[in-house]
């Protein structure tokens, strides 16, 4: 078998292991490159702080039960009021006095009698008799009083208004009258005031919160420790990126300015129960971090809290 030789049978042999050496290169390129990604764990989530149990917006006191609001001092659960209508509602007739206005009198006088005088006849011819002349009496017109007639309109009868019982609408309870309970079995009136707020009577935190958390700001189903944001239309995009060495354990509040776009403008400390340097190392964290909105219409200017529950290391 005669085999069939070329002059450039060199050079093509040369270009084939170069082609070859450079594929092989770039597999171990891309094996390597996908071994290095699965081995990179990822980003540990957002440990959001567990919050409080709450049906209000407001509160101000410490005493934290099921009960509805109240400034109660009593920290007990007590039984819900029990309300039962009554088919049969008894109608008491009131009767409604009504005040009688007076009629003015009328008078009737009868007019005075007058006495008519008789005309003097005069006669042309002078008598001879001469009468002496008697002074002339008018007789006294005297008027007699008329009795006075009085008239009364005839009196109103009385109205006769129904009221209703509301005693006879609904059935106390026995030994529960008053109870603002919902879970408890307790007689009487259960407190129920609790939040941070410096006035005010309410349940503050979350309905779906738990009741033994004592941070009103969260998402419930939270940890004992981790950050809450309160910002109106804003959201963490990710993780504050702290640097903390320490071993301290608190708890740190910053109220933070937000602008349209999402950039954090001013950060004030507000509360802090840890070493000034741990709180300055959690306000840069603060100064970095990266905000999404919501959903929708963003304001210009939103005002809110971010808070850091920090324990210490194991």
């Amino acid at each position: 078998m005669t085999r069939i030789t070329f002059d450039n049978e060199k050079e093509i042999r040369m270009k084939s292991l170069a082609a070859s050496a450079t594929i092989n290169l770039l597999l171990l390129a891309v094996l390597f490159f996908v071994h290095l990604a699965q081995t990179v764990p990822n980003p540990p989530p957002i440990e959001f702080i567990e919050v409080n149990f709450g049906t209000d917006a407001r509160g101000s006191g410490k005493i934290q039960t099921y009960n509805k609001a109240s400034n109660s001092p009593n920290p007990v659960d007590v039984k819900a009021a029990e309300k039962r209508p009554n088919p049969k509602v008894n109608t008491t007739p009131r009767l409604e006095r009504t005040r009688v206005t007076p009629t003015p009198k009328v008078v009737e006088a009868k007019p005075a009698k007058t006495v008519a005088e008789k005309p003097v006849i005069a006669s042309k011819a002078e008598s001879p008799v001469t009468t002496p002349e008697r002074p002339e009496t008018k007789p006294v017109e005297t008027a007699r009083p008329a009795a006075p007639i009085e008239r009364t309109a005839p009196p109103t009868p009385p109205k006769k208004v129904e009221t209703v019982n509301n005693d006879a609408l609904f059935k106390k309870s026995s030994g529960g009258g008053g109870s603002n309970g919902t879970v408890g079995k307790a007689a009487g009136t259960g407190g129920n005031n609790n939040g941070d707020d410096a006035s005010g009577v309410g349940d503050k935190g979350n309905p779906k919160g738990n009741i033994n958390a004592k941070e009103f700001y969260g998402t419930p189903g939270g940890s004992a420790s981790g950050v809450a944001f309160d910002v109106s239309g804003w959201a963490m995009a990710s993780r504050p990126n702290v640097n903390d060495e320490s071993d301290e354990t608190g708890k740190i509040v910053f109220k933070i300015t937000v602008d349209g776009s999402g950039e954090i403008t001013n950060v004030r400390q507000v509360q802090s129960t840890v070493s000034p340097s741990v709180s300055e190392v959690y306000r840069r964290a603060v100064r970095q971090l990266r905000l999404r909105p919501k959903g929708g219409a963003t304001p210009p200017t939103a005002t809110g809290t971010i808070t850091f529950i920090i324990k210490a290391k194991d």
